[in-house]
């Protein structure tokens, strides 16, 4: 009878040992192809930005800072509709929840902080990718038009979290990004929830990039291949071209703040002040329109 209730108890810690096992794999199956997902984007930066990500999100567990992550790249505060409005923000119409998982029951909803509007947070005003203006629809559309038909750029409007702006690719080395791609082009992926003047900023900042060559040399000639530059030298070169084609545009721009931060690591007989003026030429699409 003993040795019966012995088998008894094996039996039901190895079908426990099992069923977490099994739980394990499956887990790592999901989270893992994410994350290889993510590093076929992004590369190897993916890693250290998963795991600052989830540091950041302390507030979370980390697994459902995961899940954030995922969804909604870039996030810097996340909460319930309850928290927000405790503290007089309210989520805008339509906003698109974050889904995690609910301690002792299925989900839980979340927003991030620019799903929401209402009493201003500490620091809000000082993003330096922020811009200010005036800037239509129609002027933004007819930007978008000339950068798509004379340069190749693919433009994606994305729902990013606050903290992410935009990011550029050379869609022909990673072809993963956008699988019916045919001839090189160029991805430019920017966060819808800003507005159009941060948008535009955005967008100059990461056509800089291209045009001056750190995401590789253009097909045509127009510009040489400098992606092997320090990221000091390539975020001075596209945040200069950012300042110039924006503050040339009439928007007020937190850019020279920032530049006056990264110009501090830098070795300028890296820069080339002509590939910076050559870019924000062509970000003006009236320079390259003969006016």
């Amino acid at each position: 009878t003993m040795k019966g209730k012995q088998s008894d108890l094996f039996s039901e810690i190895s079908s426990a040992s099992r069923r977490r096992l099994q739980s394990f794999a499956e887990c790592a199956s999901a989270i893992d192809g994410l994350f290889q997902a993510a590093l076929a984007k992004e590369g190897p930066s993916a890693f250290a930005e998963y795991i600052e990500f989830a540091r950041r999100m302390s507030n979370l567990s980390v697994y459902n800072a995961m899940l954030v992550r995922v969804q909604r790249p870039g996030a810097a505060a996340v909460a319930t509709e309850k928290k927000w409005n405790a503290i007089q923000r309210h989520v805008r119409p339509g906003a698109i929840p974050i889904v995690v998982l609910r301690p002792f029951g299925p989900v839980s909803f979340l927003y991030e902080v620019a799903d929401t509007e209402g009493f201003p947070l500490p620091g809000e005003d000082c993003n330096p990718f922020v811009a200010h203006g005036d800037m239509n629809e129609v002027e933004w559309g007819h930007l978008l038009k000339h950068h798509r038909e004379k340069n190749a750029i693919r433009i994606q409007e994305r729902n990013f979290g606050s903290l992410l702006a935009g990011n550029a690719r050379n869609i022909q080395a990673k072809p993963s990004l956008v699988p019916d791609i045919t001839h090189t082009e160029w991805l430019v992926q920017l966060n819808q929830n800003h507005t159009i003047p941060t948008r535009f900023a955005t967008l100059a900042h990461e056509l800089g990039h291209i045009f001056c060559g750190h995401c590789g040399a253009d097909p045509k000639g127009r510009w040489p291949d400098r992606s092997s530059l320090p990221y000091e030298v390539q975020e001075t070169e596209a945040e200069a071209v950012s300042y110039l084609a924006a503050s040339r545009r009439g928007l007020d721009v937190a850019s020279m703040e920032y530049l006056s931060e990264l110009i501090k690591k830098v070795d300028f007989r890296q820069v080339s002040l002509y590939a910076i003026f050559e870019a924000a030429n062509r970000v003006e699409t009236r320079m390259s329109e003969g006016q």
